[in-house]
């Protein structure tokens, strides 16, 4: 008859002391270099969260930014076509007040862009902006 599933290879009792103080010394080995793989594993996944937490923020305040500049020309818009109907000066305060709304928007996500550069540059790595050597450089 064969053995039972469960009874396969040597046991304990069947190990030389040689062979117990080797498979003990690799079983060691394993630990560590899983420990360190697990380590290098949880610092990359810790990497990855931070730059999605990034791209979420830069996200954030690009969507921010493109608002500010849609409400500024709306209302810009807004006022020239109100002082338009009620003193009769088509089109030319609409116009006007189109073209104050448009650089009251470009000024306020200026601004936004100043601001957000401050917030995140001491977060931020001196390698922003260099160029990395490709394959066919020498």
């Amino acid at each position: 008859m064969s053995e039972p599933p469960d009874k396969r290879g040597l046991s304990s009792e069947e190990l030389s002391p040689q062979e117990r103080a080797q498979l003990e010394k690799r079983i060691a080995d394993l630990g560590s270099r899983l420990g360190t793989a697990r380590s290098a594993r949880q610092e990359s996944e810790g990497q990855a969260d931070g730059n999605a937490e990034g791209r979420r923020r830069g996200m954030a305040y690009g969507m921010r930014m493109a608002a500010d500049l849609v409400a500024a020309v709306l209302v810009g818009s807004a006022i020239g076509w109100g002082l338009d109907w009620v003193l009769g000066s088509r089109p030319w305060l609409f116009l006007t007040f189109f073209l104050l709304g448009f650089a009251a928007g470009v000024l306020n996500v200026v601004r936004a862009y100043e601001r957000v550069q401050r917030e995140l540059a001491p977060g931020q790595s001196s390698r922003a902006g260099l160029t990395l050597p490709d394959d066919d450089d020498d």
